[in-house]
């Protein structure tokens, strides 16, 4: 048995949520011949199930950059790694101390502060369900849903600070500092969480050895999964850290011809 994964934003997916003719035919063509393929994305199951269902995929999908695993069929989230929401709830405040911009995941939407409304658009690539509460620790918790992910957005300073300050919470979070079309962004995730951990579970779970999984990505939230996997495809866009980890970079040609395709035909054919 083989497993393959694939990142969805600037790998699998084009403009408006399309996907490229030969990477369809590809994935359609590997499953035929006993290939599983799942998807393994930082979106949220809200926003990766209509791919999956696109797709016709019936294995697990890896959600929230690991932080949920969630059934292709069912659209069940069969298991996720939360935050505390006690521990959620501390680290928000040290959200508000600094003014960030403070948002909640769960696993299917966002939960935002007032001061988080001028960043909706920017967030929406996670999940387009973002709801605004005039007292985030409040109204994110409503359900006793743990954190997914919780993210702040403010200044480089502000940031910085935010981060400096964590240092307590190492037991229960995983920190990323990043800036993405000039904003600055801080993402904690439950400890351990993550693309690679959610895929060697999942492998494990199907009986595939690592040996026989291969993945393609483009950005950070992929380095586990590059390093889990016996076979990995970088992007031309990707950073050099993940390009250094991949067995293999694709080259815009590539692209063009379906990048999907392309690794699918090279990991397949040997």
């Amino acid at each position: 048995m083989k497993l393959f994964a694939t990142d969805l934003d600037g790998t699998l997916l084009l403009p408006g949520d399309t996907m490229h003719p030969r990477d369809v035919a590809a994935i359609r063509a590997a499953r035929d011949d006993g290939v599983i393929v799942t998807l393994a994305t930082g979106r949220l199951t809200s926003r990766t199930h209509p791919i999956a269902r696109a797709l016709a995929l019936d294995a697990p999908l890896v959600c929230a950059d690991g932080g949920v695993l969630a059934c292709s069929v069912s659209e069940r989230v069969l298991a996720r790694r939360g935050v505390p929401s006690e521990v959620s709830l501390a680290l928000l405040d040290h959200f508000e101390q600094r003014s960030l911009a403070s948002f909640v995941f769960t696993h299917a939407a966002i939960h935002s502060c007032p001061r988080g409304e001028q960043h909706h658009s920017f967030v929406q690539g996670w999940a387009h369900d973002v709801t605004s509460h005039a007292d985030l620790r409040r109204g994110a918790f409503q359900e006793h849903d743990d954190a997914i992910m919780l993210l702040g957005i403010g200044d480089a300073e502000s940031i910085d600070e935010t981060e400096a300050n964590l240092a307590p919470y190492a037991h229960w979070v995983d920190v990323l500092r990043f800036e993405l079309a000039g904003v600055h962004v801080i993402r904690l995730l439950a400890k351990g969480t993550s693309k690679g951990a959610a895929l060697a579970e999942l492998a494990e779970s199907l009986g595939v050895a690592r040996e026989d999984t291969a993945v393609i990505g483009d950005w950070l939230n992929d380095l586990s999964m590059f390093d889990y996997a016996a076979r990995s495809f970088a992007m031309p866009q990707a950073p050099a850290e993940l390009k250094q980890k991949a067995s293999e970079q694709l080259s815009p040609s590539d692209v063009a011809r379906g990048p999907i395709a392309v690794a699918l035909e090279r990991w397949l054919g040997g």
